[in-house]
């Protein structure tokens, strides 16, 4: 009988998984899953940073529809992906980070062993759905199984399993079986509503005069669905940011992703029903006040725990958003032409009232009209099926109502943990799951720093990427918050800039410097028709 290593094993187990990529770093303490991959299809791209792998496993994760999978190495690897970790985690990401742990031996003293953490999986566990350490070797395969079920299952979200040196060095007889964890056994199954609920919701829906549609993040698989039942119902579209685009947003009854906006809460508030579909409805996704609806509320979600992080919903709908939404959208009576004509003239003056809103707001700053400028550009240039990766920068928060999408995931922002520089690595790792789709990176030129050793990977895995960088001179964010709360003067926010030009020549990467919304027209135009990499930094006079 052959033996076998705990390295290999965890790789023969991510190929019966189905994984064609991982992101990740060798160490010397995970290079017996590096030795296995030698022989493996899986494709590895290795980031310059832990933070860089995960964040691209996120991405990944979120273009592709299954699992990112990230490698680190013991201690500093783990603690290098923590933030990415958390990003996923909060955003509700599929993720499997797999790390290596000190042998086994070492783990029950403070033994000042290399890459030594106190509590690994505690620190993981924190930002993770579950944190897990691999204790036997017959464990290796049924653990990473459980793992990646468990990433997908309910509300989705990052995993953490850590495996000993001792565990992957180790020979051992036997081939494991690579077979679904029993733990997990109704993981394939749809959550399909109670006919109770569903008779209760259709009743209300009825016999409201007015109604609308809030979809977040957990709906984005029901596009279509909601899509036919605010046809029926004639009931306006809003959306969080996680939820941008479910319904192409050109539609007569999309308000897009405008939730933050008075004149779109206003109007929400006063309606005589409110559907929730796949939304925790966090703080963040309307700025500063939650939402209070006078009306009934009907909310559909996997996860029963938001159904008590509002006010509790009058009928709380635990199910799949796709099976609850078709059910609906079937049994609802048919709301007259007349009244989707109306209803659309509503949302058309709703629009226009929240774009005066933002421009007279001052919230962003003097930047605000270049933004929406900018972004109109973009939406100009960028193909229907390209996506848009937004780091924490103006122009994004700008994006978030001002972009229209055309479809689910074509615009990804962090809006929830609102870490800076996840968009270049998240975005490699959305083009190492779509290499067709054009993709442009939108960052300010302080987050871009964050992880800007990324950009390597456009050309060394030829992972193209358009990038647009942001320019005023740092946080352009922070200096407006803190003129708000009366800072005599901007402090620890303007920054001395690299040249980001010869960042690009270092690359062998074209640049554009434009100031103006015509000219990052036309960079991006011709950009993205060439299909390879370019950095697009773009200053306009009132930066």
């Amino acid at each position: 009988m052959t033996k076998t290593t705990g390295g290999k094993v965890v790789i023969k187990t991510l190929e019966a998984l189905g994984v064609e990529v991982v992101f990740g770093i060798p160490g010397v303490h995970n290079l017996e899953i590096y030795k296995a991959l030698l022989d493996s299809p899986i494709r590895h791209i290795t980031t310059r940073h832990e933070q860089g792998a995960a964040f691209a496993a996120d991405g990944y994760s979120r273009i592709k529809g299954k699992p990112g999978v990230a490698i680190t190495i013991t201690g500093p690897g783990l603690t290098n992906a923590v933030t990415a970790l958390a990003g996923a985690y909060h955003d509700s990401v599929p993720l499997l980070l797999i790390s290596s742990q000190i042998p086994r031996e070492s783990l029950t003293y403070r033994s000042g062993f290399l890459h030594e953490v106190k509590d690994s999986r505690g620190m993981a566990s924190s930002v993770c759905k579950e944190s897990i350490s691999v204790m036997y070797p017959e464990d290796i395969s049924s653990s990473l199984i459980y793992a990646w079920e468990l990433s997908q299952k309910g509300r989705p979200g990052p995993v953490h399993v850590e495996i000993p040196t001792d565990l992957l060095s180790e020979g051992f007889f036997g081939e494991p079986q690579y077979l679904r964890d029993c733990r997990l056994e109704d993981l394939g199954s749809i959550l399909r509503p109670v006919d109770e609920d569903i008779d209760k919701a259709v009743s209300f829906i009825d016999k409201a005069h007015s109604c609308a549609i809030i979809a977040g993040g957990g709906a984005l698989a029901a596009g279509k669905e909601i899509t036919k039942l605010a046809e029926k119902i004639a009931a306006p579209i809003v959306t969080t940011c996680a939820g941008k685009g479910v319904v192409d947003e050109r539609h007569a009854l999309s308000l897009g992703a405008r939730l933050n906006f008075k004149v779109v809460k206003d109007y929400l508030e006063d309606l005589d029903l409110l559907l929730i579909a796949g939304s925790e409805l966090s703080p963040t996704d309307f700025y500063q006040y939650p939402l209070k609806p006078k009306g009934v509320v009907i909310q559909v979600d996997l996860d029963p725990g938001n159904f008590a992080r509002q006010s509790l919903p009058d009928i709380p709908v635990m199910a799949d958003c796709k099976a609850a939404i078709t059910i609906l959208a079937d049994r609802v009576s048919t709301k007259g032409a007349s009244v989707i004509e109306e209803v659309s003239s509503k949302v058309k003056s709703i629009k226009a009232a929240a774009r005066d809103e933002l421009s007279s707001s001052g919230e962003l700053g003097e930047e605000t009209y270049d933004a929406v400028q900018a972004i109109n550009s973009i939406r100009k240039a960028l193909p229907d099926e390209g996506m848009i990766f937004a780091d924490m920068t103006i122009p994004a928060y700008v994006a978030i109502s001002e972009f229209p999408s055309y479809g689910p995931r074509t615009f990804l922002h962090p809006v929830g943990f609102g870490t800076l520089g996840w968009a270049l690595p998240a975005a490699l790792g959305a083009k190492a799951a779509c290499s067709h789709a054009p993709i442009i990176v939108l960052a300010g030129d302080g987050g871009f720093q964050f992880t800007m050793e990324e950009l390597a990977l456009t050309v060394e895995e030829n992972l193209p990427l358009v990038i647009v960088i942001w320019h005023n001179n740092g946080f352009g964010i922070l200096k407006n918050i803190e003129k708000r709360h009366h800072f005599r003067k901007p402090y620890a926010v303007d920054q001395s800039l690299p040249n980001f030009s010869l960042l690009a020549s270092a690359y062998g990467i074209r640049s554009f410097r434009v100031t103006s919304a015509a000219e990052l027209e036309e960079a991006l135009g011709v950009s993205l028709c060439d299909q390879t990499s370019a950095i697009i930094e773009y200053k306009s006079g009132r930066t």
